[in-house]
């Protein structure tokens, strides 16, 4: 996978994954903007304010797919969500799509590609886990739909609407696997959502998100870390 990057300094996951958090500000398209100069005549650094975006035309038909902030909507309850949104570097849709939440391994390796991970034994495998690897850390699927929102999953499909965003079904953090707890405590996960935006492609073919051909928008949101 090729992924819009929203963090500045990460690893490629699913082809190309996210950053490590900082106060950098971020353009319409997700770069990095430098908030500070430094001065001609002093060697100081002096804080500017970045120049405003340009404004996205409301007739653009180009998107990209948002993975937004892990929330807990309760106690010891977690949830995920997802929105597509207009920019001039994205796709051609029709917004078909999805996003899921992953939980970090913390007895992981290293990683540096999703291949460098693997499913824990302790994971069940009835509900189709996955690992993928962001931060140079594993993070896990422990299943696909109790996890994520996709279009396909509503019938007829569901696709996104512009701005609009979507959440991922509600997890409850105690039926998480203890070996993913971490913290002093162990009481504390750490989660964050992928999501992944289909290009137009031919009716009967894989959505290139499923691994067909074609273009496609990816993200994935930054690392919350959860009570229970």
């Amino acid at each position: 996978m090729t992924f819009f990057i929203r963090s500045t300094c990460c690893l490629a996951a699913l082809a190309a994954v996210t950053g490590c958090g900082g106060q950098s500000s971020k353009d319409d398209s997700g770069n990095a903007v430098n908030t500070t100069t430094v001065a001609a005549n002093t060697g100081t650094a002096a804080a500017v304010t970045p120049a405003a975006a340009p404004a996205v035309s409301p007739n653009e038909k180009r998107m990209v797919i948002e993975a937004l902030p892990v929330v807990q909507s309760g106690p010891g309850v977690a949830v995920g969500s997802l929105q597509m949104v207009r920019s001039a570097s994205g796709i051609e849709t029709d917004g078909l799509g999805g996003g899921c939440m992953v939980i970090e391994n913390p007895a992981s390796a290293v990683c540096r590609k999703d291949s460098d991970c693997r499913v824990p034994s302790y994971v069940s495998a009835a509900g189709g886990p996955w690992a993928f690897c962001a931060d140079q850390k594993c993070w896990i699927k422990p299943a696909d739909k109790a996890f994520c929102w996709k279009s396909r999953y509503s019938k007829p499909e569901q696709p996104l609407q512009v701005g609009k965003a979507q959440s991922t079904p509600k997890v409850t953090l105690a039926s998480l696997p203890a070996q993913l707890f971490q913290g002093p405590a162990k009481k504390q996960v750490r989660a964050r959502v992928i999501a992944c935006l289909n290009g137009k492609y031919a009716a009967g073919s894989a959505p290139p998100c499923a691994g067909g051909e074609g273009k496609r928008a990816d993200d994935i949101g930054d690392a919350t870390t959860l009570t229970k």
